[in-house]
């Protein structure tokens, strides 16, 4: 779901219907791209005020977060790059539902394919190549789950 305008109530939908949620944020973009000029230094006092900024203190980031698993914090911060024709999955077996929350942030440009309904299915997964879960296009086609194409033109999340 793309919107420029956030409502909690809309964010739950989406993420019990579909497991995701788009909110566009091009400034996100902007910064995103001089966090990479730098290196992406994560452990540095210039990442952790990133981190802090457009995630934890996030409101609309911290309103889905607390409306769905209460007053939390638990940050685990990557970057990944493409990996074409690999699709990660964070859940299966007893972890179907929802348990965790992902945020991802696009850079301008971006375009990332989400399985809607993915996340309520028990998945078959393997170790991938990088080390993270991957389900098969096949499993994924037989639970009638659809890739959806969301391109992120000005950066989001």
């Amino acid at each position: 779901m793309a919107s420029s305008t956030f409502s909690l109530e809309v964010a739950e939908r989406c993420l019990d219907e579909d497991g995701f949620f788009r909110l566009d944020n091009p400034s996100i973009g902007e910064h995103i791209s001089d966090l990479e000029q730098k290196g992406f230094p994560w452990v540095s006092k210039y990442g952790l005020d990133f981190c802090r900024k457009y995630v934890l203190d996030d409101r609309n980031i911290k309103a889905v977060v607390e409306s769905i698993l209460g007053e939390c914090t638990l940050v685990h911060l990557l970057r990944y790059e493409a990996y074409p024709d690999h699709i990660v999955s964070w859940a299966g077996g007893s972890n179907v539902g929802r348990h965790s929350l992902l945020v991802h942030l696009h850079p301008k440009g971006a375009q990332v394919e989400y399985y809607k309904g993915s996340h309520i299915h028990d998945l078959p997964r393997k170790r991938g190549a990088r080390f993270l879960w991957e389900t098969e296009p096949s499993a994924l086609s037989e639970v009638n789950c659809i890739a959806k194409a969301e391109p992120f033109p000005d950066g989001g999340m």
